[in-house]
């Protein structure tokens, strides 16, 4: 069975630390995709979701002192018990605060799959380096910055832009596929967080595949979704990809995803 459809047979429960922007929109794509999500944040409840969790993630996105704490105390407590713990990183390069409690992370060993941008991805891995805010720098060389972080982090690392590159295993896939609609919306990265996360659900061991899977399955459903009427526009686009990672089979992942093994 596909992870596709082992999601939408089991609606594993994804435990989600994301940022106050994007909740709503993550939890309804969830839901969309066949995902059962929780929004949680509070540490006491880390231990009893975690005997249930699929995975967990982290979005630093309105990261505060108090909260770097709580999500710190959350995913040791994932960690210890098993359940995969998925990381965006954003903004990271923006502010001591990120770059310290992603460093703190990174160094107690909590954190088993990276997701970010290239500007993200290269703040995480050299200390000179500082983003104005989320975007990412278009002329970074993905492919060179997710190899780095692959070897120096020693995780697997999605790095998204207008290429997507994943790092695992050392192995690298670069995926062609995506709208340019998913950046005049806020959530699309945010989203895609939690998609790898359900795509992770209860495995023990984290695969190429699986994340491979992860993205094809979200950049086939936003390129369906930019194909729908008004959906050249941001607000129409949004919706049409909650549709679309609804209607979203492997069939169609299959018939127009684009992969290409670079190592």
């Amino acid at each position: 069975m596909s992870k596709l459809n082992n999601i939408r047979e089991n609606s594993p429960l994804i435990v989600c630390y994301t940022n106050d922007v994007v909740k709503n929109f993550t939890a309804n794509g969830l839901i969309s995709l066949g995902v059962s999500p929780a929004m949680s944040e509070e540490p006491e409840e880390a231990q009893e979701f975690s005997k249930v969790a699929g995975a967990f993630l982290i979005n630093i996105g309105t990261i505060t002192t108090d909260k770097a704490y709580d999500m710190k105390e959350y995913a040791e407590i994932m960690h210890e018990n098993g359940v995969p713990v998925i990381l965006d990183p954003v903004a990271v390069g923006a502010s001591q605060l990120r770059k310290t409690f992603c460093n703190t992370l990174l160094n107690d060993e909590v954190v088993d799959v990276i997701r970010g941008n290239a500007s993200e991805i290269l703040a995480l891995i050299e200390d000179d380096t500082r983003m104005k805010g989320t975007d990412s720098d278009a002329s970074l060389d993905a492919i060179k910055i997710a190899k780095k972080a692959h070897q120096q982090l020693n995780l697997p690392i999605i790095l998204t832009g207008k290429v997507d590159v994943i790092a695992c295993d050392n192995k690298i896939i670069a995926l062609n596929n995506g709208s340019e609609m998913l950046t005049k919306v806020t959530g699309g990265g945010c989203l895609l967080g939690g998609v790898v996360a359900a795509f992770l659900s209860n495995e023990k061991t984290i695969k190429i595949d699986h994340l491979e899977e992860a993205l094809s399955t979200y950049n086939v459903a936003s390129e369906i979704a930019s194909q729908q009427p008004g959906a050249h526009l941001p607000g129409t686009f949004q919706i049409a990809l909650i549709d679309q990672l609804h209607a979203i089979t492997d069939e169609i992942v299959a018939e127009n995803k684009k992969v290409k093994v670079v190592k």
